[in-house]
């Protein structure tokens, strides 16, 4: 596909008047670094971190969502559809996930309206990262800094101009009057994207991982693994991919609606069984399962893994669990046989 470019000062301009016709939202900053804000303009976008603290996932599977509102006879209603929108500056790790979770919920032929109506809804404009953090792995797991799976379109920052690479329609539109970009600048993207991917040097044999984790399952390591785990549950909300929810219906003065709201499978009650049977009260059970759910449910169910490597688990845990140290245990030992 075609690639094209845009001179910083056409950007902003894009982007303003982005911002005057729809939803946009960027980047912003605050007291954790960055985060994700609705912005008016330009000015207000904060690209100085390397990523978000929370994910993207919000945009199309957002934390808490009306499914159905009552009215007082207790008829169900269809919520107000979702606005248009488009996101700025996401990076590839997210965009990534955010394939994965199209992916995931619409497996067996079943489609979440909910998920759908949302991603059409919305143009996700992607930058590719220049620059990598000591907990990105993205490229251990298939990924790369300038990855574009899952993006309409795709900038790459070349200091006073940015290439442009379109994937869907959505991104077509957006770019299109835009000069074509010559090879001293498809040159320069694919330099780029080589510093940034030589600074990731770990390398995971997810192949290997498949074969190793239900020989490990019922293992005595995840005792080891799990110890430091307080449940707190960090990990699986600042996940790009987890996608565990709960329903609940809340009546507040006389008005009851229907949500969906965020799980964690690292909450003792998320697995309680209605007959008070919890299979995974054990820590390590829970633990085991998070592991296993990334590296080889997923992959069972919909043929992906579920981690893009952007780190956030690492950077969040309060116990310093780092889900990079689990994988290379568990590799080292269960060596194939």
């Amino acid at each position: 596909m075609k690639k094209y470019l845009l001179t910083r000062q056409e950007l902003s301009q894009l982007l303003d008047r982005l911002a005057k016709e729809t939803n946009l939202y960027a980047p912003v900053k605050d007291k954790t670094g960055a985060t994700w804000g609705k912005v008016k303009n330009t000015a207000e976008v904060h690209l100085e971190e390397v990523n978000t603290r929370e994910p993207a996932k919000g945009f199309i599977f957002p934390r808490c969502e009306v499914l159905l509102r009552f009215d007082q006879k207790g008829n169900a209603l269809e919520p107000e559809p979702p606005e248009e929108q488009i996101v700025f500056g996401i990076r590839p790790c997210d965009a990534r996930a955010i394939a994965f979770l199209e992916k995931f919920y619409t497996i067996e032929g079943k489609t979440d309206p909910y998920v759908k109506a949302r991603r059409e809804k919305t143009t996700f404009i992607g930058l590719a990262c220049n620059r990598t953090a000591p907990t990105c792995f993205c490229l251990a797991l298939g990924g790369s800094p300038h990855d574009a799976t899952g993006m309409d379109l795709l900038l790459t920052d070349l200091g006073d101009l940015f290439l442009a690479e379109p994937l869907t329609a959505k991104g077509e539109k957006l770019i299109a009057g835009y000069p074509e970009a010559k090879n001293e600048h498809l040159t320069a993207g694919a330099k780029l994207r080589k510093k940034a991917e030589a600074e990731i040097p770990l390398r995971i044999d997810t192949a290997k991982l498949q074969e190793v984790l239900p020989k490990a399952f019922a293992s005595k390591i995840w005792e080891t693994l799990a110890l430091n785990c307080v449940n707190c549950g960090a990990c699986t909300f600042l996940c790009p991919t987890c996608h565990c929810f709960d329903v609940t219906d809340e009546t507040v003065r006389g008005s009851t609606v229907r949500c969906r709201v965020w799980d964690s499978c690292q909450f003792t009650l998320y697995s309680r069984h209605a007959s008070g049977h919890n299979p995974r009260l054990d820590p390590r059970a829970r633990y085991r399962n998070r592991v296993m759910d990334k590296f080889y449910y997923t992959v069972e169910q919909a043929g992906v893994i579920s981690c893009v490597g952007c780190g956030r688990c690492i950077i969040a845990c309060p116990a310093n669990i780092d889900i990079r140290t689990t994988v290379e245990r568990l590799l080292k030992e269960f060596p194939e046989e």
